[in-house]
């Protein structure tokens, strides 16, 4: 990559170090340049603009060649995979597909669409690859826990990287308190889950902290209507 850009001006290549969630672009801004977006901030208004691999290809084939967001490159992975591979697939191709060509083991107990922390659990393979697919995780072990009242540590709270009070936000979700919701910076939150997965009471912080934002979302949605 250095060698690469050496002869590119104002290019340069810095390493960072390997922590999760060091790809979230908030993270990847304040580790590389200093600076850290605002609260209902996007990172152009620090002067930052954040592209991952797949977005710079398809900026690269749109401008250059012509071609539209047309396929992305999937990875299938995890103990439930017989042959994890990196798949350039077109977008509406079946998941199904895709593990039937990686083949799957008899004994999975769970599919996620993304990474084993921000991933979505599906019900089905029987969705199409869509522009923003990017991972199949597919698992033979799926631990159920039984989740209990916050405790009050602070865990979640000192782990956090938004610096936000995921405890706070995730009570008040569970209430269905939309005043309190639409308060608060739950918009901040980037549901890494690291703040679930530090939790002892094993609670489903971020669960209730998604469905909040998706209530307050529809609640702005229908205000502006």
């Amino acid at each position: 990559m250095r060698e690469a850009s050496a002869g590119i001006d104002n290019a340069e290549v810095i390493d960072l170090e390997t922590k999760y969630p060091q790809g979230q672009e908030h993270q990847v801004i304040v580790a590389i340049t200093g600076r850290e977006v605002p609260s209902g901030s996007l990172p152009m208004d620090v002067g930052a603009c954040v592209h991952n691999v797949a977005t710079a290809v398809a900026v690269s084939e749109a401008v250059r060649r012509k071609i539209p967001l047309i396929e992305r490159v999937v990875t299938i992975t995890g103990d439930g995979v017989r042959r994890p591979a990196n798949l350039a697939v077109r977008t509406g191709t079946s998941i199904a597909e895709l593990l039937e060509h990686c083949g799957v083991k008899d004994n999975v107990a769970k599919l996620l669409l993304g990474g084993p922390m921000m991933g979505v659990a599906q019900y089905t393979s029987d969705i199409p690859v869509l522009k923003a697919t990017s991972g199949i995780l597919v698992m033979t072990e799926a631990t159920l826990y039984e989740s209990e009242m916050c405790i009050r540590c602070g865990e979640c709270v000192a782990h956090c990287p938004m610096r936000l009070v995921p405890s706070r936000l995730s009570i008040i979700c569970e209430s269905r308190d939309m005043d309190a919701i639409a308060a608060s910076d739950i918009l901040d939150c980037k549901l890494c889950g690291t703040c679930a997965y530090v939790c002892p009471a094993r609670r489903p912080i971020v669960h209730q902290i998604k469905f909040g934002q998706s209530e307050l979302r529809a609640m702005t949605a229908n205000a502006k209507k």
